[in-house]
């Protein structure tokens, strides 16, 4: 059975739902709010790195603004996710004055609300239902790169019956409830991001886009199976049933390098994965993920984490914050060039 790539990269991420809950305004009403680690890290295991927002408007309709889009609307039945944990803002209508979320809560503690209302006078009413996730980027940099700063989707009649149950939910206290909210968090993320996936254009560029590419989407399936094996690009092209520099101009212009960087790529963050959870030898990571010569794999991975895999694992079981994240410039830089960002009106 062929391996789902998007569930595979998403458990290498370690995705974790934090929290949702509901949200019910009346009237004039603008709010700001930059999800970071550090609000949610109660909720969430250590080596999160990454905070992923989402809204759903289950009634009325609001405005939504990100230093990458103004102001848009997100009516009823639609999402809008906020990939990485960026600074953003919520309202009524466009350009009204927001203040921060912990403003409008009061004394009320983030990490325990469940529905929470504000009537701020006469006027429309307007329903949330705001989830939080967290991720370790750093494990799959490529998927995360390819998530544009922010993105809508309508849900569609298939998603009622979820988006229901998960707003009955958030408002749950019972034995196993926080479990419950955490996991229909991912659910709802999941389940935009594949409809976000099933929206990009055919010129669309990045690890979303290729999964949904015939030719790079197979090259992609094939190199995941069986990172060990010795690839060239003549192999993979006689796997996918191309040539070799029809595959290699493909795989370059849609995930931005030639398929054999992508693999290096790939077998340092499996790699990484089986060092931070497992107790094996450096010489057994190395064999596991294809290379023979230990001094090889050691220099791959310095060049891709900074740091020497026997240093990467101390620092990752003394909770030391290593590898390398993008910085907020090349975040607001990536905001910029987007190709998968477009957010449809």
């Amino acid at each position: 059975m062929a391996t789902d790539l998007l569930s595979h990269v998403l458990t290498l991420v370690r995705l974790t739902g934090a929290l949702i809950f509901q949200v019910e305004v009346k009237g004039p009403w603008g709010v700001v709010a930059q999800p970071t680690v550090e609000k949610f890290a109660p909720l969430l295991p250590p080596g999160t790195n990454q905070v992923i927002a989402f809204h759903i408007v289950l009634d009325g309709r609001c405005w939504v603004r990100h230093a990458a889009h103004d102001w848009f609307p997100v009516p009823a039945g639609h999402a809008v996710v906020i990939a990485h944990g960026d600074r953003h803002e919520l309202c009524d209508q466009p350009g009204r004055t927001t203040v921060p979320f912990a403003t409008m809560l009061g004394k009320r503690a983030l990490l325990d609300a469940r529905q929470v209302r504000f009537e701020n006078g006469p006027g429309e009413s307007t329903r949330l239902l705001c989830g939080f996730l967290g991720c370790d980027r750093r494990a799959f940099e490529p998927l995360c790169r390819s998530l544009p700063p922010v993105f809508k989707v309508d849900l569609g009649p298939r998603m009622d019956t979820l988006v229901r149950y998960a707003a009955a939910n958030a408002l749950d206290d019972d034995p196993g409830a926080a479990s419950l909210r955490g996991r229909l968090a991912e659910l709802l993320f999941v389940a935009a991001l594949r409809l976000h996936m099933q929206s990009l254009p055919a010129n669309a560029t990045g690890w979303l886009a290729g999964l949904h590419d015939p030719l790079v989407g197979r090259a992609m399936q094939s190199l995941h199976e069986t990172p060990w094996r010795h690839w060239s690009v003549e192999d993979l092209a006689r796997v996918t049933a191309s040539s070799r520099s029809v595959l290699a101009e493909r795989f370059r212009a849609v995930i931005g390098e030639p398929p054999m960087h992508y693999l290096t790529g790939l077998r340092m963050h499996l790699a990484a994965r089986r060092l931070r959870e497992s107790r094996q030898s450096i010489a057994s990571v190395a064999d596991e993920v294809g290379y023979e010569s230990d001094a090889a794999f050691q220099r791959a991975f310095k060049r891709s984490f900074g740091t020497p895999p026997a240093t990467w694992r101390r620092n990752q079981a003394s909770g030391a914050v290593t590898g390398r994240v993008p910085h907020q410039r090349e975040r607001r830089s990536r905001q910029r060039r987007s190709t998968d960002g477009a957010i449809p009106q």
